[in-house]
């Protein structure tokens, strides 16, 4: 067993995610916590990233668990061309946000299509959570910490009054009168 760099040219700060699109288009992106997603092509040689997403002005990075912490395109990127990221911000708190890819620009996104889904409140700047994923079904997986500090002081996981210490799942193709989704 052996450890190889893939990308032996490129370096990244506090990366906290490795995905790809599904659009067909042989390129990666690597998620920074401190609000940055860059995109590259697949390759072994590359030698520069472009930045897909540039978040730093609004995410929060005061404690060593906060920050820009989950990406996920939707199933239907390809033609829709959404993508969700999951980010701290202040006042203390997580956002779940809609994007659209630039529509001159397959490696740039449309940083004034925000459309936030969630958004809500944590006691603590730890165990925050933020790994996002579709599932089978279509829906979108949130994955919450519980807010933070150590053994659930607040009991968030296991009141179901709160968004925070659970798995969300929610239809982002069918909009509610009230919410975005």
């Amino acid at each position: 067993l052996g450890v190889e760099k893939a990308f032996p040219h490129v370096k990244f700060m506090r990366p906290v995610e490795f995905t790809h699109a599904g659009d067909g288009l042989d390129r990666v992106f690597v998620v920074e916590q401190d609000g940055r997603v860059h995109v590259f092509p697949n390759r072994p040689d590359v030698k520069e990233t472009k930045v897909y997403l540039d978040l730093r002005n609004v995410v929060r990075r005061e404690h060593n668990e906060e920050g820009l912490l989950g990406l996920a395109f939707h199933p239907n990127y390809r033609t829709n061309g959404q993508f969700f990221v999951f980010y701290s911000v202040t006042p203390r708190g997580s956002v779940v946000s809609r994007f659209r890819v630039s529509k001159t620009d397959p490696d740039r996104a449309d940083r004034d299509s925000e459309e936030k889904l969630l958004q809500f409140t944590k006691p603590y700047g730890n165990h925050n959570g933020g790994c996002l994923r579709f599932g089978p079904d279509g829906h979108l997986y949130i994955s919450v910490g519980d807010g933070g500090l150590g053994g659930d002081p607040h009991g968030n996981a296991q009141n179901l009054e709160s968004l925070n210490g659970k798995i969300l799942r929610i239809d982002v193709d069918h909009k509610d009168a009230d919410k975005n989704y």
